[in-house]
């Protein structure tokens, strides 16, 4: 290589970025009938490096790196069932970067994808929806809310429209617009897109699903203390429903710990929810780190808890 378009770099992993010239070299000297095994070869080695399932977790620097191999091949591969392949690597490292909390390179990721293939694949595509539904879910957690309704909605009725319902990725979408309305103040529009989403979950996916379990937790940040006492013999299980299912160290086992703590502090319980927030709080400590995202959320129900209690 030359050495010219290449330079050490340290972005909490010391590596080499070489400019992206270099692949359209590459591409440029590869006789045209060998170019599939060179997309399939590269779609292959990207989708190794990319988390097969990703989880919450710290910030992991080297996802990032992967970002731009992924949309550069997505830009000058040709064949369909590539650019399927690439897509759907391209989805799952939104995802990564997403739940290690690295919200701008989720945006920015899904989006680029999304237009990258919208005219190849079309843009009511499965794929292409599902990843244009991850970008929406990123501008959320950017605080943009207005972009990222208009985004989902428009989304949802697509897929509602194509696939159904209670279709699993038009459900995906769903959870995800109901979080926007309920930042928005639309308390009484999320709640309801919230239960047909618990209800759809539990219908195609069965109750011990972990997103169903994840949903069904996402109530307990949704109602009223008037509504908790009334389905409390349901949700206040939700633990330990989902230490049986899941196991204790499960990320939505942890998420459905987190909210209880809030339930019980909105029914005015706030010793036990002080208790309860507690060990949420070293437990994402331990795991996350001080500064990710849901730990600062903890440790400001802490805050509120310790305040409520003098």
């Amino acid at each position: 290589m030359d050495h010219s378009l290449t330079e050490l770099v340290d972005v909490g992993v010391r590596c080499a970025q070489s400019h992206g010239v270099l692949l359209d070299s590459v591409a440029a000297s590869t006789p045209r009938d060998r170019l599939p095994t060179l997309d399939t070869t590269a779609s292959r080695l990207l989708d190794a490096a990319v988390p097969a399932h990703p989880d919450a977790g710290p910030y992991d620097p080297q996802l990032r790196l992967l970002s731009p191999h992924t949309l550069a091949l997505l830009g000058h591969a040709s064949q369909p069932s590539v650019i399927s392949d690439v897509l759907t690597v391209a989805k799952r490292l939104s995802i990564a970067l997403h739940r290690t909390g690295d919200y701008m390179s989720a945006w920015e990721t899904a989006n680029a994808a999304a237009n990258l293939t919208e005219q190849p694949l079309g843009a009511e595509h499965r794929l292409v929806l599902a990843t244009r539904s991850r970008a929406g879910r990123a501008l959320f957690r950017l605080g943009r809310y207005t972009e990222a309704e208009l985004l989902l909605r428009n989304v949802r009725t697509a897929q509602e429209r194509i696939f159904g319902s209670d279709d699993a990725d038009t459900l995906d979408t769903s959870h995800g617009l109901q979080l926007v309305l309920a930042n928005l103040g639309r308390r009484e529009e999320a709640l309801t897109l919230l239960k047909s989403v618990v209800t759809g979950r539990q219908a195609v996916l069965g109750a011990a699903h972990p997103l169903t379990l994840r949903s069904r937790a996402s109530l307990l940040t949704m109602l009223s203390a008037d509504e908790l006492t009334a389905n409390s013999d349901t949700l206040l299980s939700l633990p330990s429903d989902c230490d049986l299912h899941l196991g204790p160290e499960h990320t939505v086992t942890l998420g459905a710990r987190h909210n209880y703590a809030w339930a019980l502090y909105v029914l005015g319980q706030f010793t036990a929810a002080d208790e309860a927030i507690q060990l949420v709080c070293q437990a994402y400590k331990d795991r996350f780190g001080p500064d990710y995202p849901i730990a600062l959320a903890a440790q400001q129900l802490f805050a509120r808890t310790q305040f409520a209690l003098g």
